[in-house]
């Protein structure tokens, strides 16, 4: 964090958790890391659960730092859910001066996860965006949310259960609706700004083709685009994805040199984005947007 050091950070972290009081019992207060799982949370949890989310929407996940601020929503949590595998690592000062008692659930945990590779420069045990297959979401996320708020609230167990059961045939449903939409299409090669679809992209049958940065926040050498426009245009790529967390110019020119559309996807989305303030809906998005850049 600018002007704060993350020693300093914990240790004010740990002067506020001596302020500050317990969690209230009414329900269960969750922080999760990033917004679509939050929603995940809140369609398992009803109105059992209470969460927050740290990183504000349209900031990037690889390089947020927690501001002061958020001390007190991790002080008074019963369960803390991060994505893991280096997304969200910034979270550490947070959990290092959390009360013993909080539950930290890690979804990357127990996942067979796509190898990151270049897309994270080696700094990732392996690619985290696995909330963006929906099948991932129904098989791994929910039991793990579900298992985890049940573990917290014991009473709550059947309502849980039940939020999860309603929750997964909606992902079935979701599954099957974009297995729909995108099996239609003439094209299916496409290049991202960052590697974040992949997952995505190995349900739905489409191939990413390359990435416009090597890693989050490092730009690329003209040496890499040079390859990229290369691989583009063998593969007869028709689409360059950027995200609203980044800077579009040099997926822009990319787009350019190779004649391709430019359409703009969102992997995380906002409780304050209309369109994509629900997990669910924020999954639609993105699928029309593929729609349109890969006709």
């Amino acid at each position: 964090m600018p002007g704060m050091s993350r020693l300093t950070l914990a240790s004010g972290l740990l002067l506020a958790m001596a302020l500050l009081p317990g969690p209230a019992a009414a329900t269960v207060q969750v922080v999760a890391t990033v917004f679509p799982v939050a929603d995940i949370v809140r369609q398992v949890g009803g109105s059992d659960v209470e969460v927050a989310t740290l990183l504000p929407a349209g900031a990037s996940p690889h390089t947020f730092e927690p501001a002061p601020a958020q001390i007190r929503q991790v002080a008074q949590a019963h369960i803390f859910v991060q994505v893991g595998a280096g997304l969200d690592g910034w979270t550490q000062p947070l959990l290092s001066a959390a009360q013993r008692s909080l539950r930290v659930v890690t979804l990357a945990d127990g996942v067979e996860l796509l190898r990151a590779g270049d897309a994270h420069g080696g700094s990732i045990a392996g690619d985290p965006h696995i909330w963006l297959d929906p099948l991932l979401v129904r098989d791994h996320v929910v039991p793990a949310v579900a298992g985890a708020l049940t573990q917290v609230a014991p009473e709550h167990g059947p309502a849980f259960e039940a939020g999860a059961a309603a929750f997964r045939a909606a992902l079935t449903r979701l599954d099957a609706e974009i297995r729909a939409a995108l099996a239609p299409l003439p094209h299916r090669h496409y290049v991202s700004f960052h590697a974040a679809w992949r997952y995505f992209a190995r349900r739905y049958e489409l191939t990413e083709v390359g990435a416009v940065e090597p890693f989050p926040g490092k730009e690329p050498s003209a040496r890499d685009i040079a390859s990229l426009v290369e691989r583009a245009r063998a593969a007869d790529v028709r689409a360059v994805l950027v995200e609203p967390q980044f800077s579009p110019r040099t997926a822009e020119q990319i787009a350019r040199e190779i004649g391709a559309r430019v359409a703009t996807v969102d992997p995380l989305g906002g409780s304050q984005l209309a369109g994509r303030a629900a997990y669910l809906d924020l999954m639609r998005y993105n699928v029309q947007r593929f729609i349109e850049a890969l006709q």
